[in-house]
């Protein structure tokens, strides 16, 4: 199962960012609403494309946005042992590192 990346509106001001991996749903950040946003990251996205900047066509609350998501997914890759980001997957294969592998 690919890592997806998610919001949810929660009241009438607020998204809530969430994580699914392998089953899993992590809480990420919440944020102040934006429509652009919403209409982004509603029904899900991809990992790779949760931070691919071209997607965001110059929306900027969705680049500042994607500019967050690297940032906490780090967070709770260490708070939860578990590797989700390409660069984390690679560091801890060169350095022998074993934690659990979200695709």
């Amino acid at each position: 199962m690919k890592t997806m990346i998610y919001c949810e509106t929660q009241g009438k001001a607020v998204h809530a960012f969430y994580m699914l991996s392998e089953g899993e749903i992590y809480y990420l950040f919440s944020q102040g609403y934006r429509k652009g946003v919403q209409a982004f990251y509603h029904k899900g996205v991809r990992l790779d494309e949760s931070m691919d900047y071209s997607k965001a066509h110059k929306d900027t609350a969705i680049e500042r946005t994607m500019s967050k998501i690297p940032m906490y997914i780090k967070y709770i890759e260490k708070e939860y042992g578990i590797e989700v980001l390409e660069q984390t997957k690679r560091r801890n294969r060169s350095t022998g590192n074993n934690l659990r592998i979200c695709a």
